[in-house]
């Protein structure tokens, strides 16, 4: 009998992961079966790898580009060689969730199911978008579309509360994809994350959440909130708090806990308001909420649509902007030791250094000399 093909894969354990070989599947009717590229570790990846999250998927990763390695019968108008991207959010089938219910993209093949290929989220890109730049399509087309929700409610100033990846680029976007005049703040749980900030997006107002917010904004305020899971709450009672009538627009983009509420906001459901926009939906569903003092929009979104994904993708093919957010771009090997640092000890700071975000080369080449980052 032949070998049973394998490859290799970042495998969680706990909290840790291992490189371990596994076996590779064959693609069935309608499936595909493709190898990543560069696949960056999210948020939502720390939260599920260090078991904030119950997500069960053995694998995780939903960020990067990959090559049709072979399709399935069915699975029409996809050829091995083709470069693709996924869209990790499945509008209207809960069972795909890419890295969180079924096998994500840290391996070396990874099988996408019959329903997602169906439902059209599997999309070519540009051959000439490199691949480390490729782990932002997502992050960048989730952000243009917070950023044109709170865009209807016209503020002043950007509050963002949140100083990862995310939130950064949202603060390096703001100008562009809100109103070139806007004011953005950005509110850091860290001296370290604030110091980067200063550094790389300087026309942001970095604040800690330990400072008064109210004397840092003009005019009007939207916030949008960036944060772990366990930090939303937190920061819309912040918000609320410092700001009162003159916060006009809430947009929850980071984890949320499920029916997740506040007494500040009587009967909103945050989670609910979020998941109203699962998949990117235009116009967006919003929820108004009126008290004395207090009149608020608010949005939120979980993924985005696949034209919104493909617009990101041609953006970045030619935009470097975001590049300096990619700090840390690193092989399998030393990617999964950064990996393991950063959920078993809690932090962002390797070896003296702040990940703001960890790119793993997943090692299956690439045809293109502009895929690496200099």
């Amino acid at each position: 009998m032949p070998a049973t093909a394998t490859h290799r894969a970042i495998v969680r354990h706990g909290t840790t992961c291992r490189i371990e070989e596994v076996p590779t599947p064959d693609p069935g009717e309608g499936e595909l079966l493709l190898a990543p590229e560069h696949v960056s570790l999210c948020g939502t990846d720390i939260q599920i790898l260090r078991r904030d999250r119950d997500d069960p998927s053995p694998v995780v990763g939903h960020e990067g580009a990959a090559r049709v390695v072979a399709a399935g019968p069915g699975a029409d108008g996809f050829a091995p060689g083709d470069r693709v991207l996924v869209n990790p959010t499945h509008p209207g089938d809960p069972s795909f969730l890419l890295g969180h219910n079924v096998p994500g993209l840290f391996q070396q093949r990874v099988l996408i199911g019959a329903s997602a290929v169906r439902g059209g989220l599997v999309s070519r890109i540009p051959e000439d978008l490199p691949a480390a730049r490729a782990t932002l399509v997502e992050p960048f087309a989730v952000i243009r579309y917070a950023l044109a929700c709170l865009a209807t409610s016209a503020p002043d100033t950007l509050v963002v509360h949140g100083d990862g990846l995310t939130g950064n680029l949202a603060a390096l976007l703001a100008p562009r994809f809100l109103f070139p005049t806007v004011r953005v703040v950005v509110v850091h749980r860290t001296e370290t994350g604030l110091k980067w900030t200063q550094s790389h997006v300087p026309h942001a107002v970095s604040v800690l959440d330990t400072e008064p917010l109210d004397r840092h904004v003009t005019g009007t305020a939207a916030l949008l909130v960036t944060t772990h899971r366990g930090g939303t709450v937190p920061a819309v009672e912040a918000a609320v708090t410092a700001l009162g009538e003159r916060l006009v627009a809430i947009h929850p983009l980071g984890g949320v806990a499920p029916r997740a509420t506040t007494p500040l906001l009587p009967g909103v459901d945050l989670d609910g308001v979020r998941r109203a926009n699962t998949g990117g939906p235009w116009p967006p569903a919003t929820t108004t909420f009126t008290r004395p003092g207090l009149s608020l929009t608010l949005s939120g979104n979980r993924g985005v649509t696949n034209p919104q994904l493909l617009a990101a993708a041609e953006a970045l093919r030619t935009d470097n902007t975001a590049d300096p957010l990619l700090t840390h771009v690193l092989t399998l090997e030393p990617g999964v030791r950064h990996l393991n640092v950063i959920i078993g000890d809690r932090t962002r700071v390797v070896d003296d250094e702040l990940v703001m975000r960890l790119v793993i080369d997943l090692g299956n080449g690439s045809a293109h000399h502009g895929d690496r980052l200099p």
